[in-house]
């Protein structure tokens, strides 16, 4: 199918590879390529998580001074943005489609990738509205799913937030290890749990052993892309 010259006309390009173009490289002082202290960032973050990482051991692994990093991102929180940024651009972001239940599947299981991928700066994505390039690009998708369901814009930006705000919070719960099948140590508290007070939470007992992390998210990602759809023909039956 080919895309309308709206489309093709848009801002940014809604590509994965806009996300991860090459930018024209910048010179700051001593012609310290910006870009290298970006990917050396990203690096350092992505293999000692945010508490092993600062502005003065990323200048001394890349040697320079710690305020040349800053002269080029200007503050750690800009910089731990771009490199949200970076992290975003290793996957295949979708493109629009026309069908807005098969689009935010897509963007779900990129940003589940995402995770999986790089687990240790993933949590970035919680911090910011907006990281750079490559979220508008996801941002435009998911946007003009909502868009297409037919429900207001009011109803649909919030839909929006919360869609990322489900997502981002099961890819990191997966990656912290809540989705993992319940352990020996686990199951004997639940196990001695009263039966009374917790008949719900015994029953559960089973499911939990042999929780299937895949399944878990298909099932999940249905009943959100169900719900907006109930929704939206409730709205358009007012």
């Amino acid at each position: 199918m080919g895309y309308s010259e709206e489309f093709m006309g848009y801002g940014v390009e809604l590509s994965s590879r806009s996300a991860r173009k090459i930018k024209p490289r910048s010179r700051g002082p001593r012609k310290l390529d910006r870009d290298d202290i970006l990917n050396a960032a990203f690096e350092m973050l992505s293999q000692e998580g945010e508490a092993g990482f600062s502005v003065r051991k990323l200048g001394a692994s890349v040697g320079v001074d710690p305020m040349t990093v800053l002269h080029h991102f200007k503050s750690k929180s800009e910089l731990l943005r771009q490199i949200a940024d970076r992290s975003l651009g290793t996957v295949e972001l979708p493109l629009p489609t026309g069908d807005w239940r098969k689009d935010l599947r897509s963007v779900a299981e990129a940003y589940r990738d995402l995770a999986h991928r790089h687990p240790r700066l993933f949590h970035l994505h919680f911090r910011f509205n907006a990281t750079g390039p490559a979220d508008h690009v996801s941002s435009e998708v998911v946007y003009r799913a909502m868009r297409s369901t037919g429900l207001p814009d009011s109803e649909s930006a919030g839909l929006g937030l919360a869609f990322y705000a489900f997502i981002l919070g099961f890819a990191l719960a997966e990656t912290e290890g809540l989705l993992l099948p319940l352990n020996d140590t686990e199951e004997v508290e639940m196990r001695s749990l009263d039966p009374l007070g917790y008949p719900a939470t015994k029953a559960f007992i089973p499911a939990f052993k042999t929780l299937d992390p895949d399944a878990a998210f298909d099932i999940a990602v249905t009943a959100f892309i169900d719900g907006v759809a109930v929704r939206a023909g409730s709205s358009k039956r007012q």
